[in-house]
């Protein structure tokens, strides 16, 4: 039997997951199939099956791939870009897709999530590595500006933490995610930090509610 070329493989791999991706969020995981997802990448159903057994191994992978979050906390070197990083992530959750197709889609992982336990090890890493990357940068940020107290610190941390989940259950579940207030919360958390007013120093207005769901 000839040797498979990795690359090869692994270029067929990743053409298969976008195209998941995009029949994940088009029609929700539920009804996607495995036909449509070898449509989608040009691909035959048995090429698919080559490399993932099911849909599941399938979202599996994808959840694998959705670290995406961590590294612009692990960026923030100031409380400037702190700030614009928490006001665009809130702020995304208030755009979700005008179908509301993506929100629905997060709520039938999370429903996985809940009776698969490899997924749930998935979900649970990312969002271990999310809030490490953030408790970093505000302890790296807060030592910078002279602020002593760690556990006033964490406590920091945590309350942004907290304020970015709840954005996310709001939008997923479909009520108002009141996100100006949210804003204020973040704004008067990092001026906490600062010890003075902050103002944005970089935007990340590239950011999207969907980047966010699998690891919050």
């Amino acid at each position: 039997m000839p040797k498979r070329d990795e690359s090869h493989m692994a270029s067929v791999r990743k053409q298969i997951l976008d195209a998941a991706r995009v029949v994940f969020e088009r029609k929700g995981v539920a009804d996607a199939s495995m036909a449509e997802i070898s449509t989608q990448a040009g691909l035959s159903i048995g090429t698919i099956y080559v490399h993932f057994r099911a849909k599941e191994d399938v979202l599996l992978q994808l959840i694998e791939a959705a670290d995406v979050n961590a590294s612009p906390f692990e960026q923030c070197t100031s409380a400037g870009e702190l700030l614009g990083l928490v006001e665009s992530l809130l702020k995304a959750q208030e755009r979700p897709d005008a179908s509301n197709q993506t929100a629905r889609t997060a709520l039938e992982v999370a429903a996985i999530t809940r009776r698969n336990p490899e997924v749930q090890a998935v979900v649970t890493r990312n969002f271990k590595s999310l809030r490490r990357a953030l408790l970093e940068a505000v302890v790296r940020i807060g030592q910078a500006s002279g602020h002593a107290d760690d556990s006033e610190t964490l406590a920091i941390g945590e309350s942004m933490l907290a304020l970015l989940v709840a954005a996310q259950a709001q939008m997923l579940i479909g009520v108002p995610t009141n996100a100006e207030a949210k804003l204020k919360a973040a704004r008067l958390l990092i001026k906490l930090l600062h010890g003075a007013p902050v103002r944005v120093t970089v935007s990340y207005t590239h950011l999207r509610a969907h980047e966010t769901k699998a690891n919050l």
